[in-house]
């Protein structure tokens, strides 16, 4: 087996380096007879890179293990995917490293069937963790959905499509907001969208207006706004439909522009 460890040392009386990248040298050792090979570390001039060049020195000596007392999370998924494991919080002299990770090193066999059980009872708990916490949300979002439903069937119910046609007065300015904000309460599926907006564009509004409804009726949800919240945080939810609002407008106002609508 070979084992690579960054040491302040060219041979096995170094102490183990804190990072990979920022080690005076690597030793590779092979356990069986404790023969070792010290490579030169990465010049410290490679600053962020060095990290990097480190993994290919590494990859380069097939190296099985990697005992270090930290190393990047992106440098340690690319040697685990390539089959070296990686050993961390690592400290103390090379020789003592070695030494207490080979004693505490289980047989291959051993290893392999504790390993492969260990990902068994992992994958058991993590599927089981998703489906209580999948089940508890759904819970908590189950009645505000049902009130989302039931609020936009009562607009839709209420506002028809020629009330809608009497708010546009024919200011550009104006009707652009009024149109995001009754796309913003009225938020629904698309279809509906379509629908009305032909039949306001028919009726003689103004395309920014209708753009702005249609772009905010698919994009914000003041009615959503709790159930959205509860899933996603208030934060998110309000800087969202504060962009999906803003975005509505100035979609409708460069169409309206790009159109030849504007004198």
């Amino acid at each position: 087996m070979k084992i690579a460890i960054p040491s302040s040392a060219s041979d096995l009386s170094g102490r183990v380096e804190q990072k990979l990248g920022a080690a005076a040298y690597l030793l590779v050792i092979e356990t069986e007879d404790m023969t070792f090979e010290a490579v030169a570390g990465p010049a410290q001039s490679t600053g962020s890179g060095a990290g990097i060049q480190a993994l290919s020195l590494v990859l380069n000596k097939g190296v099985d293990v990697v005992l270090v007392d930290h190393i990047a999370p992106h440098i340690a998924e690319v040697l685990e995917s390539e089959g070296t494991a990686v050993i961390e919080r690592v400290q103390g002299s090379v020789v003592d490293v070695v030494d207490a990770y080979m004693r505490a090193r289980h047989p291959a066999a051993e290893q392999q069937s504790m390993e492969k059980e260990t990902e068994q009872i992992a994958s058991s708990i993590t599927w089981v963790e998703a489906l209580n916490k999948a089940r508890r949300q759904f819970g908590v979002l189950l009645p505000m959905l049902l009130g989302v439903i039931f609020l936009l069937g009562l607009f839709q119910a209420f506002i028809s499509q020629e009330m809608l046609l009497t708010f546009f007065s024919g200011s550009l300015h104006q009707d652009t907001i009024l149109g995001a904000l009754l796309g913003s309460v009225l938020a629904g599926n698309p279809v509906n969208s379509y629908v009305i907006g032909s039949t306001l564009l028919d009726s003689g509004v103004g395309l920014a207006a209708v753009t702005a409804l249609m772009v905010a009726w698919v994009n914000v949800g003041i009615i959503q706004l709790p159930a959205e919240a509860a899933s996603l945080g208030w934060g998110f939810t309000l800087v969202r439909n504060i962009t999906g609002f803003a975005a509505a407008v100035i979609t409708g106002v460069l169409l309206n522009v790009l159109m030849g609508a504007v004198p």
